[in-house]
């Protein structure tokens, strides 16, 4: 997690489906967000607002099993980082809003190990989402340097990866590769005369 620190990661999330413990799980939480606090990176936990606000995390993001953004930001209060899933269905989008998100999630749009039952939608669809909302959208799934610059052509606010980076012999130059590619292919705003 350090070297991919290093090498440019500017969001943490630990995400958890069960493997560990509690203790395991808020043991790993401290020293992620220890490792955060170092390298000025936000630290979130996902699917559960109750561990985030034990462990005094960022934020939180959830998905559609979780409890509501909205039930996240009254435990996490004002300043804090809420982020949603959503699947691409017309209005998820302004209601993530309403309830008080911060970030849309949407993917995966590649095959991705970490969801490997999850259809891999359309990249048309992630242009809907983004078309939609005046939240910034991050794409999720099975990315890697070269999904990353599709994906940035597409004018998401980001991406999210786990595999690219935790399964790299060398995350530090992966996650600056990541990183590099992304901001490379990137749409330049248009600016006038």
């Amino acid at each position: 997690m350090e070297a991919a620190l290093e090498g440019g990661v500017s969001l943490v999330q630990l995400r958890d489906k069960g493997a560990y413990t509690d203790a395991e799980r808020e043991d790993a939480a401290r020293g992620i967000a220890d490792l955060c606090g170092s390298h000025d990176a936000p630290f979130l936990v996902n699917d559960d607002p109750q561990l985030a606000r034990r462990l005094r995390a960022d934020g939180v993001h959830v998905g559609r099993a979780d409890p509501s953004p909205r039930i996240a930001r009254s435990l996490l209060g004002p300043k804090a980082i809420v982020g949603v899933t959503v699947y691409g269905k017309t209005g998820e989008e302004e209601r993530a809003e309403r309830e008080g998100a911060d970030y849309l999630a949407i993917g995966p749009f590649f095959p991705s190990p970490t969801k490997p039952e999850a259809p891999e939608l359309p990249l048309h669809v992630l242009d809907a989402v983004v078309a939609r909302t005046r939240l910034p959208v991050f794409a999720i799934g099975g990315i890697d340097i070269d999904r990353a610059r599709i994906l940035a052509r597409h004018r998401v606010a980001g991406i999210a990866v786990v595999s690219a980076i935790m399964d790299a012999p060398d995350p530090r130059k992966v996650a600056a590769e990541l990183r590099r590619a992304f901001e490379e292919a990137r749409p330049r705003p248009v600016t006038g005369p």
